[in-house]
């Protein structure tokens, strides 16, 4: 069963949750994602086209189709398409079962209006991912 959520402006369609999160992420140009850490997932992303730039402890670079970074439970990690193309990514996350819960969350929450940093921040620290 495939499920698509709108994660602030940018669809997500989740693929698989059953053991592991796995969805597909069409990124499109300027989505902003912030450096951030999970707790409790190891988050693996996987451009499968398009330009993406990271952003993580050692800075930013800019990676293209068939590049794989993995983010280690606590470990800050972020990115953002700085083209005038869309992106496709690939999220991928272990065990993944609050990272999907927060997704749901934030398309339940859009459902009712725009959501400000203080509302992204609040529901994103149920799940155990923190900003900055």
């Amino acid at each position: 069963m495939t499920e698509t959520l709108d994660v602030m402006g940018a669809a997500m369609i989740v693929r698989r949750e059953a053991g592991m999160f796995i969805a597909e992420n069409p990124i499109p140009p300027g989505y902003f994602v912030p450096p951030h850490r999970h707790d409790h997932d190891e988050e693996t992303l996987l451009v499968m086209e398009g330009e993406l730039t990271l952003i993580g402890e050692g800075g930013e670079t800019t990676v293209g189709p068939g590049a794989c970074r993995t983010f280690e439970p606590g470990q800050l990690h972020g990115f953002r398409n700085d083209t005038d193309g869309a992106v496709t990514l690939v999220v991928i996350a272990s065990p993944g079962v609050q990272l999907a819960e927060m997704f749901r969350h934030f398309d339940r929450a859009a459902r009712k209006g725009p959501l400000t940093p203080p509302d992204i921040m609040a529901i994103a620290s149920e799940y155990g991912v923190q900003f900055g």
